[in-house]
């Protein structure tokens, strides 16, 4: 059997999802409580390898365990006990056996929040990103539409292997202001390493006047030239939303239903 758990959590006190020896992270504390209710060693597959300090309201991991004693409610109300406080479940399922939290995923939205006002508040700190002076709103869009399309991304990411394929598609880019909170979203099927942070980071950049709009199209052109790359701070990221072809099909709850509850 195959289970599919989706959960959100806050990154703050995780040293990422992918399981680290010695570090607290998101799989790290699955697999413990996952082996212990299944009296066997279990290992999961994560739907994304997030950085330290990242949240998440919408993540997924999967499993196959052969005999569940147990009703995936029960699952559900078991985790929910013994899961720290910090992890909170939306969804506990079971699906086909070729279902795979990393490779079945369509596609994701990666939102990055600023607190763009003169005043900050610091309850919101673990979430946002906060700069000393407010940035150029406008500079920050008109940044951000230039990498809607297919390109290659090398420049705006940390490529893991020296082959590994940098040529992306971001669907969608959406800007929005609530409140003092600027909301940034990508819409995309993958993303490569520390790519979302360098994007925003880029239209920072280029907000200060440090790096232009020509500079941004060259690159993404496959045009070479050294520049100080800008990583944007990582609280200030949140994997919004996962889309499977499942969801639609799926009788429990509507992921918008449960994101309301948080």
């Amino acid at each position: 059997m195959t289970i599919l758990i989706r959960c959100a959590f806050s990154g703050e006190h995780f040293h990422g999802t992918q399981k680290q020896p010695d570090r607290r992270t998101v799989q790290g504390e699955f697999e413990k409580v996952l082996s212990m209710i299944h009296d066997q060693r279990i290992k999961t597959v994560i739907s994304s390898r997030l950085d330290s300090q990242v949240n998440a309201l919408d993540f997924a991991l999967s499993y196959s365990v052969e005999n569940v004693p147990f009703s995936m409610n029960h699952l559900h109300y078991y985790l929910r006990r013994v899961l720290p406080k910090d992890i909170v479940i939306h969804l506990v399922e079971s699906v086909e056996d070729s279902f795979s939290a990393r490779f079945s995923c369509l596609g994701k939205t990666y939102l990055y929040q600023i607190q763009n006002g003169t005043r900050h508040n610091p309850l919101l700190n673990t979430f946002t990103y906060s700069p000393i002076v407010p940035l150029d709103e406008n500079a920050l869009e008109e940044a951000g539409r230039l990498f809607v399309g297919r390109h290659d991304f090398r420049p705006f990411a940390t490529p893991e292997k020296k082959d590994e394929n940098t040529i992306l598609t971001i669907d969608a880019f959406d800007m929005e202001k609530v409140d003092d909170i600027l909301q940034i979203r990508f819409h995309g099927k993958s993303f490569l390493r520390y790519q979302v942070r360098f994007l925003v980071g880029s239209m920072i950049q280029h907000a200060k006047g440090i790096l232009a709009l020509d500079e941004i199209k060259r690159l993404l052109g496959g045009e070479s030239f050294r520049f100080r790359k800008l990583k944007a701070e990582p609280q200030g990221l949140t994997l919004e939303r996962l889309f499977y072809e499942r969801d639609e099909q799926s009788t429990s709850t509507p992921l918008s239903e449960r994101e309301k509850a948080i």
